[in-house]
């Protein structure tokens, strides 16, 4: 068991190698990298959302100010996400869209990393950690794997809207899944 940042730190490392992936990869495995960007992304910004935020908004100093400009970023990103979803690969505006999602996530990851992640270390008590970090790996396979970018990124918001998201995102890759296999 990790602590809840070093399990987020972990999150960021495995986008950035996606990314990377993505850059080098072939026209035909392109689809399959973009739907683990967006699935990881995803995923993490609403553990993030749901548990963390609200830890900052409790414990730090100007915690409100930090976790609402950290979901107006990840607004910015599930947008980004959900445009990448709906546009053709090949298009430059999907490029376009591409290359701003790498900018938009490096510079989150950045201040989260060398802001945010330390201020909380220093503010909740390593057992602390361990637990919310316990809690973000039980929750991980319960959260939405799609963005939904119409949905606030409010601990509030996310609690109310998550399950069906979730539940509908998971019925939505399962029948792409199948789609793909050649079984529909």
């Amino acid at each position: 068991m990790s602590d809840v940042i070093a399990t987020l730190e972990a999150d960021h490392r495995r986008v950035e190698a996606l990314f990377k992936s993505y850059r080098l990869t072939t026209d035909e495995q392109r689809p399959q990298v973009l739907s683990d960007i967006v699935r990881e992304l995803s995923v993490h910004a609403a553990l993030e959302e749901q548990i963390v935020y609200p830890a900052i908004r409790a414990k730090l100093q100007q915690g409100s100010e930090e976790a609402d400009h950290a979901i107006d970023e990840h607004q910015q990103i599930k947008q980004l996400l959900s445009d990448l979803e709906r546009l053709d690969m090949d298009s430059a505006e999907h490029g376009d869209r591409f290359d701003g999602l790498i900018a938009a996530v490096q510079e989150h990851v950045s201040e989260e990393e060398g802001e945010l992640f330390p201020q909380l270390r220093s503010a909740l008590e390593p057992e602390r950690l361990d637990q919310m970090g316990s809690l973000v790996d039980k929750a991980r396979d319960l959260m939405p794997t799609h963005p939904h970018p119409n949905v606030p990124g409010t601990a509030t918001a996310q609690l109310l809207a998550a399950p069906l998201a979730s539940m509908t995102d998971h019925i939505r890759d399962f029948l792409g899944g199948l789609r793909g296999s050649g079984d529909s």
